[in-house]
């Protein structure tokens, strides 16, 4: 539907419109603004009756004047009913219709309004895959720039599920990753239809995934498997070790462009998948460990989907996540014992404890 700004906006291309001196027929600047901003729609008869505008059938049993002349009346599909076309009033010229528009009034019968309601449910369902699509676009750009790329570099861009190397050890582990992968949209949490930008859970709560094992069994393979399916797929993810997630924040401080540790770590918190590589190799820092908690937990609280993959679990993994003091000695594990229960709860497991593919 054509808007009154939109068609007032060629009113000057129009040579067989005469003008009258605009002192003598100027509106009222309050009525000329919502005139300019009114986009005339044909929902009732109030609205097809409005002010500026007027129905082909009554421009003609009255008497008025137009430079082009109205379009045929068409008829309703579904009742037969005669649909006439909406003239503009010029707000220039006494009983001038300045232009038609293109498509004729819609119908009021049952049918009618089932049709056109549908339409403008596809119409809104549209508008907001686009801004669905805008978002994923904004979100990723971020991440282009934050992060520079996804964190999946050289021979890890090939570790899809199609060059999985399947065998009686890991077939159970594979479906189970590519499970995860292709209901991946049910992972993520949805936001309030209520307007009050409150988080709905996901469909499934226990939305990530812990994979453990020992070295060599496949499991950052099937992570990054999963991450390069959902990269195809245009949904943003971040795959890295840990050391390379604290490394990237550490970067922010001798950064020479606008990028803060805040805005590395919103991007961690938000990506709509996170996978945390081999966690535990190295025993983080006092200030590693609490990053690496903060991450966690803010993924936890807004039900935002992560992968880990370790050697270790339990116990083990929180020695390995606690820090090392100045003496040698374990530093407090709160924030370790933390992430890791976060990751428990937020998690389903994943076991891959064989012989290591490279020895074979």
């Amino acid at each position: 539907m054509e808007s009154i700004a939109s068609i007032l906006m060629g009113a000057n291309n129009n040579k067989q419109l005469r003008r009258r001196d605009l002192r003598e027929n100027m509106m009222p600047s309050q009525a000329l603004k919502q005139l300019m901003t009114t986009t005339f729609t044909r929902t009732s008869e109030e609205e097809e009756m409005n002010r500026y505008q007027i129905r082909s059938d009554q421009a003609i049993a009255e008497g008025w004047s137009w430079s082009e002349d109205p379009p045929e009346p068409q008829t309703c599909e579904f009742c037969g009913k005669t649909l006439y076309h909406i003239g503009i009033i010029s707000p220039l010229q006494e009983k001038q219709v300045f232009t038609w528009l293109k498509e004729p009034e819609h119908c009021d019968c049952e049918k009618a309004k089932v049709y056109w309601a549908k339409v403008e449910e596809e119409r809104i369902a549209a508008e907001e895959e686009k801004k669905h699509q805008e978002e994923t676009e904004r979100i990723q750009c971020r991440i282009n720039k934050l992060i520079k790329d996804s964190g999946i570099r050289g021979r890890f861009l090939n570790r899809t599920f199609e060059r999985f190397e399947i065998d009686e050890y890991n077939h159970k582990a594979y479906e189970a990753a590519k499970r995860y992968a292709d209901a991946f949209p049910a992972m993520l949490p949805k936001k309030a239809k209520d307007g009050t930008g409150y988080i709905e859970p996901p469909e499934i709560e226990r939305n990530g995934l812990f994979i453990t094992g020992s070295y060599g069994t496949g499991k950052t393979h099937l992570a990054a498997a999963i991450s390069n399916q959902l990269i195809n797929g245009g949904i943003p993810v971040i795959c890295m070790t840990m050391i390379d997630l604290l490394a990237r924040i550490k970067q922010t401080f001798d950064r020479g462009d606008n990028a803060t540790e805040a805005d590395v770590m919103k991007i961690y918190e938000e990506v709509p998948l996170l996978v945390i590589d081999d966690i535990g190799s190295e025993q983080p820092s006092e200030w590693g460990s609490t990053k690496i908690f903060a991450i966690v937990n803010a993924r936890y609280e807004a039900y935002m989907p992560t992968i880990v993959t370790t050697n270790y679990s339990g116990d083990e993994l929180i020695r390995r996540m606690t820090p090392i003091g100045s003496s040698g000695r374990p530093m407090d594990s709160r924030n370790a014992e933390k992430t890791v229960d976060r990751l428990m709860e937020m998690c389903v497991g994943i076991e891959m404890n064989w012989e290591s593919w490279r020895s074979r």
